[in-house]
C-alpha cells in the first residue's frame, strides 16, 4: 500500500494537469493544480510514514529504504511544483 501511495502522484499528475485546463500560456483553473499538488504532498507523507514503519520491521528493511528515498524525491518535487504554482497563481491575482 505504501508503494501505491508513493507512486500515485506520478500517475495522477497528467490527469490533474488536463483537468486544470492547460492553455497556450496559463491554466484555466489553477486551483485544481494547487489542490492536486497538496493531495500529492499528503500521499507522500502518508507513504513515508508507512515506509518508516516497514523499516522498523526486520524483513522489509531494504524495500523500505528504497521507498523512503522515492517518497522523499517525489515529496520534494511536489512541494517545489506547489510553490511555483502558488506563486504564479498569487501573481495573477
Amino acid at each position: 500500500m505504501a508503494w501505491a501511495l508513493a507512486l500515485a502522484p506520478i500517475f495522477l499528475f497528467i490527469p490533474a494537469f488536463l483537468l486544470a485546463g492547460m492553455g497556450p500560456c496559463a491554466f484555466s483553473h489553477p486551483s485544481v493544480m494547487l489542490v492536486a499538488l497538496l493531495l500529492f504532498i499528503g500521499t507522500e507523507l502518508v507513504a513515508m510514514r508507512w515506509f518508516i514503519k516497514a523499516a522498523r520491521s526486520a524483513e522489509k528493511v531494504i524495500g523500505a529504504f528504497f521507498g523512503i528515498g522515492t517518497a522523499l524525491v517525489l515529496l520534494a518535487i511536489s512541494a517545489t511544483l506547489e510553490f511555483f504554482f502558488l506563486v504564479d497563481y498569487l501573481s495573477d491575482l
